[in-house]
């Protein structure tokens, strides 16, 4: 299908409103009362200079998956890379990893994102919404905030305003056929006036990913014309996972204001499906599975305190603490980690806000001070990525003007970042002496508007700086990395990443419809990528060299859900990005295949269920081609698989009903069959595409009931 074949779809399926309608429940639109992230103070998305989505409710309870990146992956302008069932990394507008800003309630968080397959350490079970802002947002978030900021808040602390304590709560249970994933979680609130309580805790426990059980194909010698067949189908060996997630949380509410202190805690355990051996051996003649074992732990303590009539203070002090240990090639985590790979740090953040109501020229704005110390420790026997050090200091202003229909939001940020790599940190011999240090310092900006054509109709604009600093992989890394099967090196000679983003959008809100089309352009100069130099280690795998090259990433996506009926709703999405290097002319790596994805949702009054829903979808990816030395594009010249992909379409299936009980809120069952059909295919994002198929059919049950 053509790009324009794809927006015309689109538009076909966005007539006009006749009559102005609620929304039926379980709709995708979102609270239109206020957002809080990547804007200067919480207000309607409607309004905001930035594109904006929120993901809470019934809706997210029905997109969650194990990973961050699969539960967003519906959203216009965000798809997900992928690894069997078990990684989901989001990607915004063509850019991922380091380049996305991960944020735990509005504190920045780090995943250690270097490698293609690492997805945040985020189970979306245990939070309260979803805030994803496409577009750069350094101002308030200083680096990696290139492509966009996702934002997990957390279960909300509630307290009640009748001197009464309310406890209540909800339980999950889930089960997934295509790995036979069991998913059992429990959440608890305890509100009272003054203190409030939070706890949750879910368990994924999954098998291995199953994939359509087609033909396999491996040489020597090459086969005319069955070269791109994969080398596993149908049960893929080593992709099995358990994660197990917790939070504990307590506020405090006085005259003073809120105080709230919260932990959360991730653990991992995974398989990785490696490549047939060499790329010559046949699967089953060598080491085929990689062990990982993963950790996160967050501790925040933050407060809310007025300060006179037009200010709030919001203090935040955060620790994390991240583990990432990875066993050698042939070493699956049923044999325990072998310490390959172990690398570890933590992270310190002390950040100030001051929010304010009108204040001179301006209704709203947001002042503040970020200061963020990380030390990191790499103690395996292969030095992937260095032990070392990296402080930052930021300061930023964001403020807003509202002239009749005019909304007008700009700030600046000044920071200051130095990275070190420190050989006492680094078990494993460094490309480097002692201690090899850089310093940034970076200014940023940003100037957006949006102006009410009419009451339905907001016409949105933005121009915004964005930053990032090398980080220590990227600057020292020398070693084997099984992620994307080659050895990769670092360049301590790389600059900061500097970017302009424009974009421009129509958005279109009323009972019946919601709807945007949105264009933008993100110039970087310096983009940092892995480059396949074409020569070989001496075990075999390529080298991979961190470069850099100006590049343009351009893009359109456009979005709609509109009610044909009080019970029929239909809502699509196409997403098209283009990114150039501007030095070579060549494709930048990684970006996602153009989609179109359209959702039709029956919502039957008759029917002797309570509020039940039937949905049908349809998901179509067109065809892409490998960019040249990326990651994975040695799969392109393997005797088997491919690195770039054919154009595919899948099916999906849901419904669901809610159950009466004995309390105020009904239970919920919900079935979803994704692959209805079992299609055959590899997704362009999928790091399997190399060697094996995309998933499956996937029939998962979801039951959750309140206590």
């Amino acid at each position: 299908m053509h790009r324009a074949g794809l927006v015309c779809a689109l538009l076909s399926v966005l007539p006009l409103a006749q009559a102005d309608e609620p929304e039926t429940a379980g709709s995708a639109v979102l609270d239109p009362l206020e957002v809080t992230t990547g804007v200067p103070a919480p207000g309607d998305p409607a309004i905001q200079a930035a594109s904006i989505d929120v993901l809470e409710g019934r809706e997210k309870e029905r997109r969650e998956r194990a990973s961050l990146g699969q539960t967003l992956e519906h959203l216009s302008g965000v798809s997900t890379v992928t690894a069997g069932n078990n990684v989901g990394k989001p990607v915004i507008r063509g850019l991922s990893g380091n380049r996305v800003r991960i944020l735990s309630d509005g504190i920045a968080v780090d995943h250690q994102q270097f490698g293609t397959r690492h997805s945040p350490n985020v189970d979306p079970f245990l939070s309260e919404r979803i805030e994803v802002v496409r577009g750069a947002s350094s101002i308030l978030y200083g680096s990696d905030a290139l492509g966009g900021v996702v934002d997990v808040k957390p279960l909300a602390l509630g307290f009640s305003e009748d001197g009464a304590r309310r406890v209540s709560g909800d339980t999950l249970v889930g089960f997934g056929s295509n790995n036979e994933q069991w998913d059992t979680g429990l959440r608890l609130r305890s509100e009272g006036p003054a203190w409030s309580f939070v706890g949750a805790v879910v368990r994924r426990d999954a098998g291995n990913t199953t994939t359509p059980s087609d033909p396999v194909f491996f040489p020597p010698p090459p086969g005319p014309g069955r070269q791109d067949e994969p080398a596993y189908t149908g049960e893929l060996d080593f992709t099995d996972f358990e994660q197990t997630t917790g939070q504990v949380g307590v506020g405090y509410q006085g005259d003073f204001g809120t105080v709230s202190l919260r932990y959360t805690g991730w653990r991992n355990e995974h398989n990785f499906l490696l490549p047939p051996p060499a790329g010559n051996l046949p699967p089953g003649a060598g080491p085929e599975g990689i062990g990982q074992s993963l950790e996160n732990d967050e501790l925040q303590l933050r407060g809310e305190l007025p300060a006179g009539e037009r200010w709030t203070l919001r203090p935040i002090l955060a620790w994390q603490n991240n583990l990432r240990r990875s066993n050698a090639a042939g070493t699956p985590r049923s044999e325990l980690f072998d310490g390959t790979i172990d690398v570890e740090f933590d992270q310190y953040t002390a950040r100030l806000e001051a929010e304010h109501g009108l204040l001179g020229v301006f209704d709203a704005g947001t002042l503040g001070i970020e200061y963020r110390y990380k030390e990191q420790e790499s103690r395996g026997t292969t030095q992937l990525t260095p032990g070392g050090e990296r402080t930052n200091i930021g300061a930023f202003a964001f403020e807003q003007r509202t002239i009749g229909a005019l909304t007008l939001q700009g700030g600046l940020r000044f920071d200051f970042i130095e990275t070190v790599g420190d050989e006492h940190r680094t078990r494993a011999p460094t490309p480097f002496s002692g201690h090899a240090s850089n310093d940034y310092r970076v200014t940023t900006g940003s100037l957006g508007a949006t102006y009410a054509l009419t009451r339905e109709l907001t016409l949105a604009a933005n121009a915004s700086r964005g930053f990032r600093a090398p980080t220590l992989f990227e600057q020292f890394a020398d070693g084997v990395h099984g992620g994307v099967a080659a050895v990769q090196r670092g360049n301590p000679d790389l600059d900061p990443e500097r970017s302009l983003n424009t974009d421009l959008g129509l958005r279109w809100r009323s009972p019946r419809i919601s709807a945007s089309a949105t264009v933008y352009r993100n110039r970087i100069n310096d983009f940092i990528f892995l480059q396949d130099t074409g020569a070989s280690a001496p075990n075999g795998l390529p080298i991979f060299v961190n470069r850099q090259a100006d590049a343009t990433l351009k893009g359109i996506e456009l979005q709609g859900s509109v009610k044909i009926t009080e019970t029929v709703e239909l809502s699509a999405g196409v997403d098209l990005v283009d990114g150039k290097n501007e030095r070579t002319g060549e494709e930048l790596p990684l970006l996602p295949a153009d989609a179109f994805r359209v959702e039709g949702t029956w919502s039957p009054r008759r029917l002797p269920l309570n509020n039940p829903y039937i949905r049908v979808g349809m998901r179509y990816n067109a065809s892409k081609d490998a960019a040249p030395g990326e990651p994975f594009a040695q799969f392109d010249d393997a005797p088997f698989g491919t690195a770039s992909t054919d154009s595919y379409m899948v099916y999906d299936l849901g419904a669901g009903f809610e159950i009466p009980g004995p309390g105020t809120r009904p239970a919920r069952l919900d079935l979803e069959v994704r692959n209805l059909t079992d299609e055959s295919y590899r997704d362009f994002l999928d790091t399997y595409k190399g060697y094996a198929l995309s998933p499956g059919r996937n029939v998962s049950v979801q039951l959750r009931v309140p206590l």
